[in-house]
C-alpha cells in the first residue's frame, strides 16, 4: 500500500511541475518553514532565552521578566528554556550551535564566560562563539560575618584574621565556585588566612553562619542582606565598585584600601557568533527598552540586582575585562576541574 501512494504522489508531483513549467512559473526549492524570508521583519517568529540554571532561582527570575518586557516591544512571545548542568556549559553549548538568526540567545553569567574557561580541563565552547548582545543586570558580592565575630569594619577584620591566622572558618560552595574564588582574592589583598569550610548550598551555609559554626562568607548581596536587616548576620562590606543604592551603609573594600576586591556577578544575553548585525542591534534595543520599563525596576529595585543596560560594544568589553581578571587569579591557584 505504501509503494502505490509513493508512486501516486511522484505521478501527481510531475503533472503539477509540468504544469507550472508550460505556465512559465520558475520552479525552486521551497525554505525551510522556520527560515528567516530576505528582507523580513526581524523577528517574525517567537525567541527562545536558554537559560542555564533551574527554574526559580535569581537567574531565571532575572530572564523571565526581561523576556516579558523583550516579548511586548518585539510583539513576539519570547520564551524561557531552563537547561540547567555542567556549571552553565550545557545550556551554552547548545545556543553556540544553534542557527545565526537570532531566535535562540543564552543568557550568560560570569560563570559562563569569566571563570569556567579557566577552571575546566575541557570546554566546547569559547567567547568567540558568540555574539554579545547586551547586558542585563549586575548583582554585588558582600562580606557577611557571624555577630559575635568582634569585628565592625573592614579594617577591624583585617587586623582580626592577622591576629588570629586560622581561626576564621570560611563557609563557601566547594572548590571551583566563585565563592572559593571571591575568599581567595580577599586573602591575597588583605594577607587574612581563612580555613575554607566547602558547603552544597548557600542555605546551610548562612544557618551555619548564624550559628557561629562559620565565622565567615560572602555572597551576592541579594541574598545575605534580608538576614543582616534582620540582625541575624552582620555584612561589613560590599565588592562592588561603588556602594549599593540599596545599603549605603555598607562601606566598598575599595573606600577601605583594597581597590582588588571587586566581584560582581553580571547577567547578560548572548546570540549565536555571526548573527547578522542588524538583529543584534534589535535585540539590544529590546533589552533597553526592557530596562527602562517601571516594572522591571519596581521589581528588581527592592533586592540590591542593578539592572543595567550597555551597547553590544561596552558589554563585550566588560566580558573580556572580567574574565581577564579572574583568569589572574585561577590560573596560579592551579584548579581544574574535568
Amino acid at each position: 500500500m505504501q509503494t502505490f501512494n509513493s508512486k501516486a504522489a511522484t505521478r501527481r508531483q510531475v503533472v503539477v511541475a509540468a504544469a507550472l513549467a508550460a505556465a512559465g512559473v520558475a520552479l525552486t526549492a521551497a525554505p525551510p518553514a522556520r527560515a528567516q524570508a530576505p528582507g523580513q521583519v526581524f523577528p517574525a517568529r517567537p525567541l527562545k532565552i536558554l537559560v542555564p540554571f533551574a527554574a526559580g532561582g535569581p537567574t531565571d527570575a532575572i530572564a523571565r521578566v526581561i523576556a516579558e518586557r523583550m516579548g511586548a516591544d518585539l510583539s513576539q512571545s519570547v520564551l524561557i528554556d531552563n537547561r540547567p548542568g555542567a556549571s552553565t556549559m550545557l545550556g551554552a553549548e547548545a545556543v553556540a550551535r544553534a542557527p545565526k538568526d537570532g531566535y535562540t540567545l543564552l543568557l550568560g553569567t560570569t560563570s559562563t564566560f569569566s571563570t569556567n574557561p579557566h577552571l575546566y580541563k575541557t570546554i566546547s565552547y569559547t567567547l568567540a562563539d558568540f555574539a554579545p548582545i547586551a547586558l542585563m543586570a549586575k548583582t554585588d558580592w558582600v562580606l557577611t560575618v557571624n555577630n559575635d565575630l568582634p569585628v565592625r569594619t573592614i579594617r577591624e577584620f583585617v587586623d582580626y584574621g592577622k591576629a588570629h591566622p586560622g581561626a576564621l572558618n570560611y563557609g563557601m560552595m566547594g572548590v571551583g565556585s566563585s565563592s572559593h574564588f571571591v575568599g581567595k582574592m580577599i586573602e591575597g589583598a588583605t594577607s587574612v588566612r581563612m580555613v575554607d569550610v566547602p558547603y552544597k548550598g548557600s542555605g546551610p551555609a548562612l544557618t551555619d553562619l548564624m550559628g557561629g559554626q562559620v565565622q565567615v562568607y560572602v555572597d551576592a548581596i541579594t541574598t545575605s542582606l534580608p538576614l543582616a536587616r534582620a540582625g541575624k548576620v552582620r555584612i561589613i562590606g560590599i565588592m562592588g565598585d561603588r556602594r549599593a543604592a540599596i545599603a549605603p551603609e555598607i562601606p566598598t573594600f575599595v573606600e577601605a584600601g583594597f581597590p582588588d576586591v571587586v566581584a560582581q556577578s553580571w547577567y547578560g544575553l548572548f546570540a549565536p557568533a555571526g548573527t547578522p548585525r542588524a538583529v543584534v542591534e534589535r535585540l539590544n534595543a529590546s533589552v533597553q527598552s526592557a530596562l527602562r520599563s517601571p516594572e522591571v525596576t519596581r521589581r528588581f529595585a527592592s533586592d540590591g540586582t542593578l539592572m543595567e543596560a550597555s551597547t553590544p560594544e561596552s558589554f563585550a568589553a566588560l566580558v573580556k575585562r572580567d574574565s581577564d581578571k579572574w583568569g589572574r587569579l585561577i590560573t596560579p591557584l592551579g584548579i581544574k576541574l574535568d
